[in-house]
């Protein structure tokens, strides 16, 4: 009879230990410094929104409030996507955290301009060049979502671990485009010329 070799062995494979990365404290304090910034960038939308009634023909704070009012509201529904963050970023959460912000970053300032171009149109009358006055808000809200994404990203590093201020943040973003959909919409339309 002939003996049947053993298989050859196989090295142990080595596996990496499955830890949370980046769990929130949700009793951490903020410091002073850090609760300042979070203050002081909660100006910069209504600063934003106030440059608007420079920018364009008509300075109506009412109107424009509405305006950047409605972009922020509209940029909130598919811009939640965009401050994904799972707590386990390994494997398959990595690439849906990919995906969702890559589809919020494609969808959101198309949309938030839709609305602010929609709401101008009706609060100021109708514009000349319509597509113009929507190519305006599409740039400021591109603008204003880079800008938000930037400056949410700033408050939570100062922020750390705190889980403090996160919806502060984030609804300071989607002011941030907003905002800024409604400065590009006021500074890229021309208004019908009525008789």
């Amino acid at each position: 009879m002939d003996a049947v070799t053993p298989p050859p062995a196989v090295p142990a494979r080595v596996l990496r230990p499955f830890v949370p990365h980046g769990e929130p404290d949700t009793t951490a304090k903020l410091s002073g410094a850090t609760l300042a910034a979070h203050g002081g960038l909660t100006l910069l939308p209504l600063a934003s929104v106030w440059a608007a009634t420079r920018v364009g023909g008509d300075t109506r704070l009412g109107a424009t409030a509405a305006e950047a009012a409605t972009g922020t509201l509209l940029a909130s529904l598919p811009g939640r996507f965009l401050f994904v963050h799972p707590s386990y970023p390994q494997g398959r959460w990595l690439e849906l955290e990919v995906g969702a912000f890559g589809a919020a970053f494609v969808v959101t300032p198309p949309i938030a301009a839709l609305g602010t171009w929609g709401m101008g149109e009706v609060a100021f009358g109708d514009s000349e060049q319509r597509g113009r006055a929507y190519l305006g808000a599409l740039g400021g809200a591109t603008a204003g979502m880079l800008l938000g994404i930037a400056a949410h990203e700033a408050l939570r590093h100062l922020a750390g671990s705190s889980e403090r201020l996160a919806t502060l943040r984030g609804y300071l973003a989607f002011c941030l485009i907003g905002t800024g959909a409604t400065v590009g919409y006021q500074w890229s339309r021309t208004p019908t010329q009525r008789r």
